[in-house]
This record gives structure tokens, sequence and C-alpha cells, in this order.
């Protein structure tokens, strides 16, 4: 039986997602927006286990300023920002502000949120380009959604150093893509390995809108039963471990939440050897794996 991964080591796989520290965010969110006293004490957990990376955006209400204020100074900590697109000079003016809220000078990497926008305004890459030489930042990038957004970057061979993408259990839309990212020296992020907390959700709780993904969902509990795997660990390794990815985005609003993520790590091998039974309950429905296509919440 092969050794247990170092609890360090995985925790140096996942990157901290911060949307939570500024928004009401997740399908299953009924707190709303954790306090100044939580979020530091999940930092502070977060750094007692080996974390090092925190993802965060312009677009999360008031998180940058709450990491700048919690974390800006605390080098054992690696910022991440995310940007819209625009004009050259709005994008290198709205960096400087992200920096001036995160109180860094410099940062592991910046996105553009969303590719469409880019794609519209090339120049705007031109601006992360320039704080990327200027020692501002160390990887540029930007966050995608639909594949043919990777497969357009491949193609035109842009100097891309960093992308975030959703890929879960149900999505799966990236998983050819992501070793040919990687194999461009792209690092690879992703994001939503619980699908907004709709993976977690109790089945007798689950919305109508959903019902048709029932059977799979059923399905995904028996399997982890079986392999003696908790849900949770099975859908965090599911995304962590897929091949070509470098990290995975989690979100936390507790530490014990937070410690319930690394915990996934001593079930790595059982999960491993459920990946193929795992990777057959794909959803090719869009309708289901984008949150932007779901119904409002009551």
């Amino acid at each position: 039986m092969s050794a247990a991964p170092d609890p360090e080591y995985f925790a140096q796989r996942l990157a901290l997602g911060t949307a939570q520290f500024g928004l009401a965010y997740g399908l299953n969110n009924t707190a709303g927006q954790p306090s100044a006293t939580a979020v530091a004490e999940v930092l502070a957990a977060a750094q007692a286990a080996g974390l090092t990376l925190l993802d965060t955006a312009a677009a999360y209400g008031n998180s940058e300023a709450r990491l700048g204020e919690l974390a800006g100074k605390n080098t054992a900590f690696e910022l991440i920002t995310k940007l819209p697109a625009g004009p050259l000079a709005q994008v290198a003016q709205q960096l400087a502000e992200s920096l001036k809220r995160l109180r860094r000078t410099q940062l592991y990497g910046v996105l553009f949120h969303a590719f469409k926008p880019l794609q519209d305004e090339p120049a705007a890459w031109q601006a992360l380009q320039a704080a990327r030489a200027a020692g501002q930042v160390a990887r540029i990038g930007v966050s995608l959604y639909h594949p043919p957004e990777a497969e357009w970057l491949l193609a035109q061979g842009w100097d891309v150093d960093l992308v975030q993408v959703p890929y879960n259990l149900l999505d799966q839309r990236f998983a050819t893509l992501l070793p040919r990212l990687a194999a461009r020296g792209v690092e690879v992020h992703v994001r939503s390995a619980f699908l907004q907390g709709l993976l977690l959700r109790e089945l007798a709780a689950l919305p109508t809108f959903f019902q048709p993904l029932a059977p799979k969902l059923t399905r995904l509990r028996a399997l982890a039963t079986e392999a003696g795997v908790p849900l949770p660990a099975a859908l965090l390794l599911f995304a962590a471990y897929a091949p070509g990815v470098a990290r995975a985005v989690i979100g936390v609003d507790s530490v014990a939440n937070l410690h319930e993520n690394l915990a996934a790590a001593q079930y790595l091998s059982a999960a491993e050897a459920l990946r193929p039974a795992l990777a057959a309950l794909a959803e090719p429905t869009d309708t289901f794996i984008l949150p932007y296509a779901w119904p409002p919440r009551p």
C-alpha cells in the first residue's frame, strides 16, 4: 500500500478562493458573508496547514480589501486577482487599484475575469504583459468558461502562464484540454469542484430544476460509500488530481470546512481508483452545469 500523501503537499495543490469573503456566495449558503473574525480564523488555519495561494477578484465585493487588511503583509500567502478586460490604460489603472486594495506590490497572478471582453479588446493583454515585465505580476492569463476559448488561446499561441477553468464530476468539458494546456507551460487551476455546493446537496432537498440529475447524484453517493471515501473528498480529489491540473480552487466559510477539505488527502488512493467510474458521470447538458443558466434562487 502506498504511503498517504503529505498533508502539507496536498495543501499546496489547493488555492483558497475568497469570493465567500466578500459576497454571500454559493447555492447552499444560508449564513451570508462571514465576519472579519471568521475570515481571519480561516486564513490563520490555512497558513498553519500549508496553503500558500489565495484567489480573489475585483468583482468579489470587498474581498480584495479584506485580504489587504488581513493578509496583505503576510508573505506566507501569494495572491491571484482577476480584472475585467478593457483598454490598455484602463486595465493598468484597475491593476494599480487592486494592488492598493491588496496592499501588495507584486502578485502571483492576474487573470482577466472573462474571455470574450479580452478577445474584443486584445490590447488589454499588453497591459498584463507590461505588468509581468515590470515584476508586478509573475503569471498572467484568463478565467475561461467554455472549451472553445481554450482552443482559441492554444491556436493563437498567446504567452499565457495561467488559466482557471470550471471542472467537476458533472462538468468535464475541459478534460481533454487540461493536459494540452499544461504541455504548453500553462498553469491550470480548476474551480467549482462542488459545483457551487450542488453536488453536496442532500438529494431530498434537491430543487425541482435539478431533479433530472438525481440518478447520477445517487450513483455518485453509492460509489463513494462503497469505496469508503467521504463525498466531499471524492469530489475534491477528482478535480484536484485530474490530468493537467496544477491546483484546485476551494471556497470555505469556516475553519471546520477548511479542515474537511484538507482531510481529503488521506483518501487519494481510493479516490483515484474511483476515477474511471466517476468520469462516466459527466453531464452533457449545459443547463445543469453552467450556474448562469440556473433559475434565480428563491
